[in-house]
């Protein structure tokens, strides 16, 4: 099946992030070849035939294999340049996506994916923040049989500890795992847990993509004089440029962070009926 146009449900949608993850999009990983998505896809177990639910799919990096595997897939994400890629390898492949423009806050019932309209639904690293219980509560409606997350027990992948402590900054660890907990405990649901380590992408077609990107990681606070001096510094000593792959192109290579960024996810999964997982 083919990608369907997609709809735009404007008035809830953050521009500010919308426009960060468009433009990540030309270098947005888009193949399911790494140890988080093998660890995710085994987890989530999906019987054949199952119809299920993407929440924040970007390229297609968990919708392209699992369209591949044979299962009808709703890609949704709020970045217009994620999901014209997604479409992309849709239908160069005929693999039966649909996408979505779609946001948390949006009416997901318009969108078609209501109560009950798949048989497993999830999100994958795109729950951060924000009314934690109601995108569960959304993706527990959306799913017959299981739904599932992954979200972060660590610092959050848009800060970077290094250069925060490099600038003298803190930052506060997340609460996603205990509040994603809570609302399933009013929900009556039964949830699982694992856990794994991974490691943000960090490779920008340009410096000044790659600095922008960097400057999120030291979170909204402006600098100060001297933390803006620290950051320039740190910014020109840490970012160097990739080689091409192949020596004969022309091309320039993509900027890269000079050290991983880890960390810590973990899957919360249940199933919609309130029995346990297994």
């Amino acid at each position: 099946m083919m990608p369907t146009t997609h709809g735009e449900q404007a008035s809830t949608i953050n521009r500010d992030s919308q426009a960060y993850w468009n433009k990540r999009a030309r270098t947005f990983t888009r193949n399911a070849t790494g140890d988080y998505e093998r660890w995710l896809l085994d987890l989530l177990a999906l019987e054949a035939g199952d119809e299920v639910l993407d929440m924040g799919c970007a390229t297609g990096t968990l919708a392209v294999p699992l369209a591949r595997a044979g299962h009808r897939v709703h890609g949704c994400d709020f970045a217009e340049a994620m999901l014209a890629i997604l479409d992309e390898r849709a239908t160069a492949d005929k693999l039966p996506i649909t996408s979505h423009l779609l946001a948390w806050e949006d009416d997901w019932e318009e969108a078609g994916l209501g109560e009950n309209s798949v048989d497993v639904a999830f999100a994958s690293r795109s729950l951060m923040s924000g009314d934690v219980p109601a995108c569960v509560r959304k993706l527990d409606a959306a799913a017959r049989s299981r739904a599932a997350v992954v979200v972060p027990d660590s610092l959050l992948p848009s800060r970077d500890p290094r250069l925060l402590t490099y600038l003298g900054r803190s930052a506060r660890r997340p609460r996603v795992v205990r509040d994603v907990s809570r609302a399933l405990a009013s929900l009556g649901r039964i949830p699982v847990f694992a856990t794994t380590r991974a490691f943000r992408p960090m490779r920008f077609s340009s410096f000044d993509e790659a600095r922008s990107d960097l400057r999120r990681l030291a979170g909204p606070k402006p600098f100060t004089a001297r933390e803006q001096r620290l950051f320039d510094a740190y910014a020109a000593q840490h970012f160097v440029r990739e080689a091409p792959a192949d020596p004969s192109e022309t091309t320039e290579g993509h900027w890269v962070l000079d050290y991983r960024l880890p960390v810590t996810w973990v899957f919360i999964g249940w199933r919609t009926d309130g029995s346990e997982w297994a």
